[in-house]
């Protein structure tokens, strides 16, 4: 017993020491109370209001909360991620560079952002000047590789070849429409006011602060910048869902019942615990449920704006597209790409390098061997004879065989994995040791090419326009 609560002492005293050194750096750089925030995105976004915000109204520009509204639900169809996408599946009897773009979210958060009132255009509006969000149909080059443009289908994000229709931003779209993709039709325009200043002034002072840490050695402060930096833009993106959950006296409940629809409730003796949404045909009706209606609005998370979160995104897809393309134009072979890192099999230019300045890359890794049997799943061998594996859904490690394995199709069996599970009813947690599992093969976000019935190669998956909505 006294072992277990020395060993739990000195875990409060460093959690103690870490959260005193995080909160004095930032009251330190910013004019932010540390203790009204709750987690990095929190802090990032009190920053953001607080420094660059006001530069925005100078320039007579606003950003609007979109949460809870149809702009919100409308400009999230245009919301991709990262695109993770394995080109080559193996990489051997040559040397590969596993590349990795530097700050890739602040390095986009550094471009013009879509700001002020949306504006519905006619489509005939349509110029390579406008800025903004559009719905349309394009056709890609016939010779198409990489797959410059993403949408969302049957549930996973691909970049797809041929004629597709998707809600592009308008600078990605721009992008595209310069390396050979052509607009057969345009649904809608949306346009937006350019915000040349959104994050810029922020980014760069978070970045100098980074770069200024490594430099003296203070790993607190150059953390808490790359943490600041990285978390800012997420707020933007995040779905507020009007969904509740409060501790009532229990004697509350039938008047909860005819303002919400209750999902659940948990007896605690006069207390329940309710998880609830507003009834769709509710009115105002008398006093009470009047009070209770408000108070349920203001309590809901607010303050977003997926069409910046948007324009983040599409920014650094084209970051890393366009290092995917100087790579191929250089004559050098894609094997692998995840949100902000490629492999390729030489290396690239020495002006596309730089450990420490923002949006150009680092070099991670020189590659003996590489096998990419499916998106986050590798193994690398370094040069110096360092394993690196990742296996997306699997905590465990694989080995060599195991990954050819996969890139043979096969399913990796014998396999297993502790799982959690919590009841908030039964206030229990379970823990299930060496549950059984198996690890399938699974390749639909690109087409695989065989030769002699040996996977070498992928396409784009090709959209013809009878199979476009």
């Amino acid at each position: 017993m006294d072992v277990s609560k020395q060993y739990i002492m000195g875990d409060c005293i460093s959690l103690h020491q870490i959260l005193t050194s995080f909160f004095n750096t930032l009251n330190e750089e910013f004019p932010i109370d540390p203790l009204q925030v709750l987690s990095a995105p929190s802090a990032a976004f009190k920053i953001w209001r607080a420094q660059q915000l006001p530069l925005l109204h100078q320039d007579k520009l606003i950003v609007h909360d979109f949460s809870h509204t149809l702009f919100d639900t409308y400009f999230r169809n245009g919301y991709n991620g990262g695109i993770v996408d394995v080109y080559r599946p193996h990489l051997t009897g040559k040397v590969g560079y596993y590349y990795d773009v530097n700050s890739l979210y602040p390095t986009a958060m550094c471009r013009p952002m879509p700001v002020g009132t949306p504006r519905l255009l006619e489509p005939n509006l349509y110029s390579t000047s406008f800025f903004g969000f559009i719905d349309a149909t394009v056709q890609s080059p016939n010779n198409e590789y990489i797959g410059l443009l993403s949408i969302k289908y049957e549930g996973k994000l691909i970049c797809p070849a041929g004629i597709f229709r998707g809600l592009f931003f308008s600078e990605e779209l721009n992008f595209a429409l310069e390396n050979g993709y052509r607009i057969i039709k345009i649904n809608t325009l949306y346009s937006f006011q350019k915000g040349e200043n959104c994050f810029l002034d922020l980014i760069e002072k978070l970045n100098d602060m980074k770069v200024t840490a490594q430099l003296n050695n203070q790993p607190t402060i150059r953390n808490v910048a790359k943490l600041l930096m990285n978390s800012m833009y997420g707020r933007f993106g995040m779905h507020t869902k009007p969904m509740q959950t409060s501790l009532i006296p229990d004697h509350l409940l039938e008047q909860y019942s005819k303002v919400f629809q209750i999902h659940s409730n948990i007896d605690f003796n006069q207390f329940l615990l309710i998880h609830y949404s507003l009834l769709p045909s509710e009115e105002l009706g008398n006093k009470p449920n009047r009070r209770l209606i408000r108070k349920f609005q203001n309590s809901l998370p607010s303050r977003t704006n997926v069409a910046i979160a948007s324009a983040v995104t599409a920014y650094s897809r084209m970051i890393i597209n366009q290092h995917k393309l100087t790579a191929i134009n250089t004559g050098l072979k894609l094997y692998y790409s995840d949100t902000d890192s490629l492999v390729v099999d030489g290396k690239l230019p020495d002006h596309l390098l730089d450990n420490a300045k923002l949006g150009l890359l680092k070099l991670e890794y020189e590659i003996k061997e590489g096998i990419f049997p499916m998106p986050k799943v590798y193994f690398l061998e370094t040069m110096d004879g360092k394993i690196v594996t990742k296996c997306k859904g699997f905590p465990g490690k694989l080995d060599r065989s195991a990954y050819l394995s996969l890139l043979q199709g096969k399913t990796i069996t014998g396999l297993s994995v502790n799982k959690w599970y919590r009841s908030l009813r039964d206030s229990s947690v379970q823990i299930r040791r060496e549950l059984p599992y198996e690890m399938r093969f699974s390749f639909n976000k690109r087409q695989q090419v065989f030769n002699n019935e040996r996977w070498e190669d992928t396409k784009p998956l090709l959209f013809k326009p009878t199979i476009q909505s």
